[in-house]
């Protein structure tokens, strides 16, 4: 099976609570300002596609929430 090449990859760890998030942004297979997203190793279902900018304001709600 075809593994995509991850342009970016973010990973932030709770070290109190031991949480932690593994997000990976992939180029699609078109050209767009998106990328697709894996989180914690599986695709994302919600979110299937997004940008730089929406990926970072979602991980500070998350961020702020944990």
């Amino acid at each position: 099976m075809f593994e995509p090449d991850v342009h970016y990859t973010l990973s932030l760890v709770n070290h109190q609570t031991g949480q932690q998030i593994k997000l990976e942004l992939i180029d699609p297979p078109f050209p767009a300002r998106s990328y697709q997203l894996r989180v914690n190793g599986h695709w994302a279902k919600k979110v299937p596609y997004a940008s730089k900018t929406s990926v970072m304001r979602q991980l500070r709600e998350w961020w702020v929430a944990h």
